[in-house]
């Protein structure tokens, strides 16, 4: 009804209207009496997304299970006024055997040939053969680049969105991208394909923090409070394991499912040196109990993450949390700060000689020109006198943006 005006009624002799509010229900309704898959076959549905599988050390076999099964949906979905389209079907081998990464599968629906294809997509996911995601990382990486350009159209340098805002924006729009479906590939994904998502959100950051494209890693993950993307892949693996520890989870019979003879590829619920596992010995576990235990392992994998991090070089420290004066700033003096606390910001002569000897000649400082200008000398320099240390660019960042227009001034009347 809009503006006390209602559409004309319609009787639907079949399926179910689409935008519904019991739309969802009443296709599962629609769907709950298609054909129980036989043994060595298994069936995943989600809406009208129907994958059928059938697994053998024998691809003929496998075929010869698989091909009575699809005949028996095809009869399923004429009974029930559905269609099947062949040209819009695909099938896969995923075999561990190179030599069989060509073969064409004969498996057919009402009498035509599925396609046999090496990286179908299902549900988001793109997979191939050898099931090592290559495929899916590229397409991943290049969406979630794309996001990255949004994140530069809301800030530059001297102006823009605050630090806050761009990584909550980062992870609204970038990192969902990157995620997608992990817990199913993260535990499997090589270290280099890993590194390419890593990228993305490397660019993300940087475009967060106004840090400069050669600044160390560890540096835009402590000054962004967000975690290197392997750590939170696991951590997300590791919050999925726990709440199918519930009996009523869709996945808690893979909790108790025995290790296979001959499994290539390892999943989140057989790998357990890839999460931070919490065993509750209680077979009457409760949904208070999984909660509990999901903040337990957030709790534990960041503080992990941070009793391991390197001492940042400008303090021999490990890095502390910014104080939250520094919000208060211009998006320009936040950037300055940001690069200093790496020392690699174009404010200090020695970054300057380093990116172009050419241009800057000399990186001693402008004012003494005894001691090369770095971050620490900007505390320490006899022409600018003040209390503050090279630990005030965290914890008084405030009191240090006011000691860089003293620098500014001063380098200004030279």
């Amino acid at each position: 009804m809009y503006k006390h005006a209602t559409s004309a009624q319609l009787k639907l002799k079949t399926g179910v209207p689409q935008g519904g509010v019991l739309s969802p229900t009443l296709f599962n309704i629609y769907m709950s009496d298609i054909p129980t898959p036989p043994e060595h076959v298994s069936l995943s549905t989600y809406a009208d997304d129907i994958t059928t599988l059938s697994s053998h050390v024998n691809t003929k076999t496998a075929q010869q299970n698989l091909q009575p099964y699809l005949n028996e949906i095809v009869t399923w979905t004429q009974n029930n006024d559905l269609q099947i389209n062949p040209d819009k079907s695909t099938s896969i081998l995923f075999t561990p055997d190179q030599a069989e990464y060509n073969t064409t599968l004969n498996l057919h629906i009402n009498n035509t040939l599925i396609p046999t294809v090496k990286h179908p997509k299902v549900l988001g996911v793109t997979y191939d053969p050898k099931l090592n995601y290559a495929q899916h990382t590229d397409l991943t990486k290049n969406k979630a680049s794309k996001t990255t350009n949004m994140l530069k159209a809301l800030t530059s340098t001297n102006w823009g969105k605050h630090k806050e805002t761009l990584i909550t924006t980062f992870k609204a729009i970038t990192r969902p991208i990157l995620e997608y479906g992990s817990t199913t590939w993260s535990p499997i994904i090589s270290n280099t394909n890993l590194n390419k998502l890593q990228t993305v959100q490397n660019t993300a950051l940087r475009i967060a923090t106004g840090c400069t494209a050669d600044t160390n890693i560890q540096h835009l993950h402590d000054e962004t409070q967000v975690l290197p993307l392997d750590i939170h892949l696991k951590l997300q693996a590791s919050q999925l394991k726990q709440k199918a520890q519930l009996a009523t989870h869709p996945l808690h019979k893979y909790t108790t499912q025995q290790q296979a003879a001959r499994n290539m590829k390892q999943t989140i619920f057989h790998n357990n040196n890839y999460t931070t596992n919490i065993n509750n010995a209680s077979t009457d576990i409760t949904e208070q109990d999984i909660q509990r235990n999901i903040k337990s392992i957030h709790t534990t994998v960041v503080a992990n993450y941070l009793a391991n991090r390197k001492h940042n070089k400008i303090i021999n420290e490990p890095a502390p949390k910014i104080n939250e004066t520094e919000q208060t700033l211009p998006r320009g003096t936040r950037r300055t700060l940001a690069q200093l606390r790496t020392g690699k910001s174009p404010f200090l002569r020695t970054y300057k000689h380093k990116i172009d000897p050419l241009s800057q000649p000399t990186p001693t400082c402008p004012l003494c020109n005894i001691h090369e200008h770095t971050t620490q000398h900007l505390f320490t320099c006899t022409n600018i006198a003040t209390h503050l240390t090279p630990r005030d660019l965290w914890m008084d960042p405030v009191g240090v943006a006011a000691l860089l227009e003293r620098w500014t001034d001063a380098i200004g009347r030279i």
